[in-house]
């Protein structure tokens, strides 16, 4: 836990008419933030302009009690109002927390750590609120493109060139317009490798069912410091089951609706889910590792794809530690694989270490070797962009 003496607690109302739950954050913050037992308590401090943050406290996590505290923004829109909800919350609490205007909704009990970066996120969108003019719906210049990085074999980088990618994808254009998606459910890494903590993952949209729209989907987006979006994967994959292939799908198309361009890391296996995923997709970055097992698996996940009919101009092979010691004839690759190899990755020695910082190599030492091979596969694909894609219908792969 974060030293209190390290915290500033002044102007903050904790609310909660359970005794026990407010003896519980006396504790955790030593004394230091104003403890009320009702909303109705709030209001006279918000009036007094004593409270600039007012968290409202999980026996408060109802319908009722959310509508209570959305009254609290409209006694001053400068106050921040934030929702400690238990984990087991009702879906329709958090609905109505995001969509009456709340700031954020936390996890409870609360901890300091948690209040903190509350506070940071809230403030941040608070000054916008206040400052800015209404902002409009989140439109993409066009519909959105997906792009589906694969790999046929575990290992093969494919998480490092979706990271990078979207990396670049952000810095380039606008990072709000950029968002990635981890669709492998059991094992996906995209927020660890891109130092996220994520609140929430795709499970809480998947949840919703047919209520999820665009306003909640955003708020289960986590953002990393340059602004980017981040569809985490499950916390553990047992929960893997709880979203269902149609749902996801769903859920990218969404997201296509409101970003420029969708980027989806996904588990190396060519299952029904991925199939899905590359029915939608525009682009497929496919990694191809250079030693024979990723080269093999590669050819027969190609050859399960010619049999589908998926469109062979859809997939660019890339290939991943070009310099490898495994001295593979690129020529020989491409005509195994019977296509062309688009762009190369060399190793280095950099880009583990990249990896265990939490920071893409294109930001790390952007101007190493492998960065600016990343630079070239993000090249195709806004060319891609900019060509017509010819002869291009929309197949269920013959199903």
């Amino acid at each position: 836990m974060s030293n209190t003496s390290e915290f500033d607690a002044e102007g903050i109302v904790f609310v909660d008419p359970d005794e026990e739950v407010r003896r519980q954050t006396k504790a955790v913050f030593e004394g230091r933030v104003q403890l009320l037992e009702s909303i109705a308590d709030a209001e006279d401090s918000v009036i007094a302009g004593d409270a600039d943050v007012v968290f409202i406290g999980p026996s408060l996590a109802t319908a009722e009690g959310v509508a209570e505290a959305a009254a609290l923004s409209e006694l001053d829109p400068a106050v921040i109002v934030v929702l400690a909800a238990p984990v087991d919350v009702a879906g329709d609490v958090l609905r109505a927390a995001i969509r009456s205007g709340l700031n954020d909704v936390v996890e409870a009990p609360l901890t300091i750590a948690a209040v903190t970066e509350a506070l940071s996120a809230a403030e941040r969108t608070q000054r916008r609120r206040v400052e800015a003019p209404p902002p409009e719906p989140r439109k993409p210049m066009a519909e959105g493109r997906l792009i589906t990085v694969m790999a046929a074999k575990g290992g093969s980088g494919k998480t490092v060139f979706a990271s990078n990618v979207a990396t670049l994808l952000a810095r380039w254009g606008d990072p709000d317009r950029v968002v990635i998606a981890d669709a492998d459910l059991q094992f996906g890494d995209v927020a660890l490798v891109l130092q996220v903590d994520p609140k929430h993952t795709v499970v809480n949209a998947a949840k919703e069912g047919e209520k999820l729209d665009a306003q909640f989907l955003e708020t289960v987006l986590a953002t990393t410091a340059s602004g980017m979006r981040v569809l985490a994967a499950p916390l553990e994959p047992a929960f893997a089951d709880e979203v269902p292939t149609v749902t996801y799908t769903r859920i990218l198309g969404m997201l296509r609706e409101m970003f420029d361009y969708v980027i989806v890391d996904t588990a190396p296996s060519l299952d029904e889910r991925l199939l899905a995923i590359l029915d939608k997709s525009d682009t497929v970055l496919f990694v191809v590792d250079m030693d024979l097992p990723s080269v093999k698996n590669a050819k027969l996940a190609l050859e399960t794809l010619r049999i589908l009919n998926y469109p062979a101009n859809k997939i660019k092979l890339v290939l991943n530690r070009s310099n490898s010691k495994a001295r593979l004839d690129v020529d020989e690759i491409e005509r195994s694989l019977r296509l062309p190899i688009s762009a190369s990755v060399p190793s280095d020695g950099l880009v583990p270490a990249s990896i265990n910082e939490g920071i893409p190599i294109v930001e790390s030492h952007p101007k190493s070797k492998p960065a600016k091979a990343f630079e070239d596969v993000t090249r195709i694909l806004l060319e891609a962009r900019q060509q017509p894609q010819e002869g291009q219908k929309k197949r269920r792969f013959g199903r």
